[in-house]
């Protein structure tokens, strides 16, 4: 970081600020942005994702070097193949004046003899073209352009080689399916192979943990039970709402609730407006009788004390509200329309009461809920790379136009990097797969001012530009990605683990009231 700062200072003093090259080479300063990481010593977490990086990095050289082998050959091939192909002829009146070749396009003053921004004429280009084929964005149009090729300086017809489809499908089966997830593996091997330090600690953290159970347990089930002074009518009550068959009873009704939650649509009769208004009503009051049974079984404190009983309480208060709401709407003072869609809208949250009858389901999203602080670390890395490719996008690409003198094909007034905030937005949705090679071709234009003062539709280094979106591309969309995978699968793991040794307690406990009642019998 010191060296970088100590050149920048040194280009910028020897050569000025006007040098278009060497100013690019001051955005680099933002590499002191990792001088944060310093501290991932301190914190496990974000040490353990930085680590799983790190330790990947030779293995995914590995991959790397099978995907360049890949990647070279089938480039050699379509030069061989495709190399002078893809040019074609480009003016206002093209379907009528019966094109057959390079001659009878410029014998028209308006027509132009151009070649596609994906081709396979050198080496370099081919491997940019297969690039993007890899990436399953925009493959599908270079596919054609190849189908349709006729002959060097001739003008492409439709399916004219339907043969040369095999090339593309086996590029995309062999490199787009499978050696590129390829990486999924590597990094999420790498990740477990990195925990292979902490699972010492977790294990007897697990140990002590499954100890602890053990004695609460035992202890609970050597106290009184808090239902033993209840009434007659109070324990029927607690043993219905704490019977298997309550809760399926419950599941229906959410069921059937969802259904007519579904039945709504823009324009529905009167008559069925009414009638899913009535549901509404009825659902609620079903869900308010579960509540009112629940805390006359329980009582208040142990009710309360569960986070999904506590869920259920304010799906009940938020579904009053909206009742209330909707009762009163015009009639006692007048209130935001945008309220009572919030309100409706928020019904549909009922769903997640499912949640609660289903185990499976329960330990996903706990796997999710403990995954999000290592989630938060990967989202710090994710930052950090998008902010400095945002500002390099604004040093490359803001000054590039699109208007009807320069058309474009991905930038434009929603992907564009004439601002920081957009060019962050910009890459997002590179980030995402969506035609991000539109953009790339966009800052590959032409017709574009080379001058060192530009300050309008400035060119772009041919070179700089593909590496830019590749290395994104790469880092974005197939590094960081898959370790928020192996995060996830990580937190699965554990989610699982725990699962068994709750389910080991059990067992153990069993095993020792058995041995107790032969021990001490009480008959």
């Amino acid at each position: 970081l010191v060296i970088i700062s100590l050149v920048d200072a040194t280009i910028t003093a020897v050569v000025g600020k006007k040098s278009k090259i060497f100013g690019m080479l001051r955005v680099f300063r933002l590499v002191r942005a990792l001088r944060p990481l310093r501290v991932i010593n301190r914190a496990p977490g974000l040490k353990l994702v930085v680590q799983t990086l790190l330790s990947s990095l030779k293995p995914i050289g590995n991959i790397v070097l099978i995907c360049c082998t890949f990647f070279i050959i089938f480039g050699i091939l379509g030069v061989q193949l495709f190399k002078g192909l893809f040019f074609y002829c480009d003016g206002p009146d093209i379907a009528n004046q019966n094109i057959t070749d390079r001659i009878e396009c410029l014998s028209h003053e308006e027509n132009r003899w151009i070649n596609q921004k994906y081709n396979f004429d050198n080496l370099g280009q081919a491997l940019m073209s297969l690039f993007v084929l890899s990436s399953k964005d925009g493959w599908v149009d270079i596919m054609y352009h190849g189908l349709d090729a006729v002959g060097i300086d001739k003008q492409p017809k439709q399916n004219f080689n339907e043969w040369r489809l095999l090339y593309f499908i086996s590029f995309l089966l062999l490199v787009g399916f499978f050696v590129l997830n390829m990486f999924v593996g590597v990094v999420v091997e790498n990740f477990h192979r990195c925990r292979a330090e902490q699972e010492k600690e977790e294990r007897a953290a697990r140990a002590i943990k499954r100890a602890k159970k053990i004695e609460e347990r035992r202890r609970k089930m050597m106290e009184r039970p808090y239902y033993m002074d209840y009434g007659a009518p109070r324990l029927v009550i607690h043993k219905m709402v704490t019977s298997k068959y309550f809760d399926l009873a419950i599941s229906a009704v959410i069921g059937l609730n969802v259904i007519t939650m579904a039945m709504e649509f823009y324009m529905m009769p009167v008559e069925l407006e009414f009638a899913i208004k009535i549901f509404n009503y009825f659902f609620t009051g079903i869900f308010i009788i579960e509540s009112w049974l629940k805390v006359s079984a329980l009582g208040v404190g142990r009710y309360l004390s569960d986070r999904w009983n506590q869920l259920d309480v304010s799906f009940v208060f938020l579904s009053i509200i909206g009742i209330a709401l909707e009762e009163i709407e015009g009639q006692v003072f007048p209130i935001n329309p945008t309220i009572i869609r919030v309100m409706r809208v928020l019904r549909i949250a009922r769903v997640l009461k499912l949640l609660k009858m289903a185990k499976g389901i329960r330990a996903l999203l706990d796997t999710v809920m403990q995954a999000l602080p290592q989630v938060g670390n990967l989202g710090l890395l994710f930052f950090l790379l998008f902010f400095i490719f945002a500002a390099l996008g604004v040093e490359l690409f803001g000054r590039l136009e699109c208007d009807e003198e320069y058309p474009c094909q991905g930038l434009g007034e929603d992907a564009h990097f004439r601002s920081f905030g957009m060019a962050f937005l910009t890459l997002f949705r590179i980030a995402t797969g969506d035609n991000w090679n539109g953009i790339m071709k966009d800052t590959l234009r032409e017709e574009c001012d080379s001058s060192e003062e530009c300050l309008r539709n400035c060119c772009v280094n041919q070179y700089v530009a593909p590496l830019f979106f590749v290395v994104f591309v790469l880092m974005a969309q197939f590094v960081l990605v898959n370790v928020v995978v192996a995060v996830l699968m990580k937190h699965l793991e554990e989610s699982h683990k725990q699962m068994e040794d709750d389910v080991e307690v059990e067992l153990e406990l069993e095993k020792q009231l058995a041995l107790a009642h032969e021990l001490f019998p009480t008959g």
